[in-house]
């Protein structure tokens, strides 16, 4: 129950901080001020705002749906959806790194954000694998 309870919480903490950021985004401000030019052409996003609106309904909405059914539900499904989640994440992050072949100091935390997530949904998974057996 606490780990379900640390999964909840970490996706709802991942999720507000997906739409921290995209407003960032969407207001160009900060290190958001202007769009890389060296991305254009590179990546399937040439502003900011495109960007800022992919990780609201992808990264935002996906784990905010993620933590609400984990705090409504009573079953364990939701380290189902905190693996896929962290995944998706994860995948995204690899793309950016092959498309624009550079490490950032963002794309670094954000390989270990979703490690994090991916092994919340793991150990979740498997505490309650363990539980079925005994």
């Amino acid at each position: 129950m606490l780990l379900k309870n640390i999964s909840n919480s970490y996706n709802l903490l991942l999720s507000l901080g997906a739409f921290y950021v995209a407003v960032i985004m969407f207001l160009e401000s900060g290190v958001f001020a202007t769009f890389p030019q060296e991305w254009v052409g590179k990546m399937p996003f040439n502003n900011w705002a495109s960007l800022a609106l992919f990780a609201i309904i992808i990264f935002g909405l996906g784990n905010a749906f993620a933590s609400t059914y984990g705090f409504i539900k009573k079953n364990n499904k939701i380290f189902i959806l905190t693996i896929t989640m962290g995944a998706l994440f994860f995948f995204c992050i690899v793309i950016q790194l092959l498309l624009l072949g550079e490490w950032y100091l963002a794309t670094v935390q954000c390989l270990l954000i979703s490690l994090v997530q991916i092994l919340l949904g793991s150990f979740g998974l498997v505490q309650r694998n363990h539980e079925k057996i005994s």
